[in-house]
């Protein structure tokens, strides 16, 4: 909220008051953008040149084995962060995207694999792990034990040749539209489900479809998701594990005025850095 703050106070033309959701955050008007950067064509142009730094030929080194390990195509693959803008130094992350449901179950298998086979390829340990540990722990209600055990169930975040790198699945198709549905706010709960479905928690937001949950109260009825807008908590909890969420409590109304489901969201303003997912119980990935 301090960045929605500052904006309002002096560039009020990028604070969006998202009336269907009752939320507002930064947003840049469509008639002041300036440049689109695609990623998929700034990895694609970084393929091609001959004038690359260290870090990008690392990063389309790391591009090329992930594309021929898993068998995705390189054009459904790219570049974000500051690689993407090109503002990247010696110390920056390599931040890559791979596009499409299929596509991003096969990175991810491939990926479990060749950390499984070692170097280059290594997963966080040591200082490290720790670093990364006390950094999560520092914006979000975890304790250490709590973050590396959340890090355990993770595959998206690893080291390539002693680099840092991050990848982010992104959907082509699916999922809801924007303004589809009106979302009222219930207030801050915190309860404790059990995943029937975790296909759609590799993406952002990430969701978990959910049942059995606790407490049981009126309240509670026809909730049957758990939405993240914190990447930290994607793609951690399986089909039967039970999770510990706490997060504002939302009713989606349809444009008929009808409500269709309820669902608890983490990573709202509202919850003020409080919100979670914990996995309770179900085993570690492999």
């Amino acid at each position: 909220m301090r960045t929605v703050n500052f904006l309002a106070k002096r560039y009020p033309q990028y604070v969006f008051q998202d009336e269907r959701s009752d939320v507002v955050f930064s947003a840049v008007p469509r008639g002041r953008i300036v440049k689109h950067h695609r990623p998929e064509r700034r990895l694609e142009e970084m393929r091609v040149s001959q004038h690359l730094d260290r870090l990008e030929k690392k990063t389309t080194q790391l591009a090329a084995i992930l594309s021929a390990r898993s068998g995705v195509p390189p054009t459904r693959l790219g570049v974000t962060g500051s690689i993407l803008i090109d503002v990247q130094t010696s110390f920056s992350d390599i931040d890559l995207i791979v596009y499409g449901v299929k596509e991003s179950g096969q990175v991810k298998e491939a990926l479990l694999q060749l950390y499984a086979n070692g170097e280059p390829f290594q997963r966080f340990t040591g200082s490290t792990l720790s670093t990364w540990c006390r950094e999560q722990c520092s914006v979000h209600p975890l304790m250490i034990e709590e973050a590396k055990a959340i890090y355990a169930r993770s595959w998206n975040k690893g080291m390539y040749k002693n680099t840092v790198f991050s990848v982010h699945p992104v959907r082509k198709t699916g999922g809801e539209w924007f303004g589809e549905l009106l979302f009222r706010s219930q207030g801050i709960v915190e309860i404790s489900a059990r995943v029937t479905d975790a296909s759609d928690s590799r993406f952002l937001p990430a969701t978990y479809r959910v049942t059995k949950v606790q407490p049981e109260k009126s309240e509670f009825r026809n909730l049957d998701r758990v939405v993240s807008y914190e990447s930290l908590y994607g793609d951690i909890a399986r089909k039967d594990d039970v999770i510990v969420v706490r997060g504002k409590l939302e009713e989606a109304i349809d444009r008929s005025g009808r409500m269709k489901y309820r669902r608890v969201l983490v990573g709202s303003a509202d919850a003020g850095g409080s919100d979670f997912i914990k996995v309770k119980q179900g085993p570690p990935a492999t």
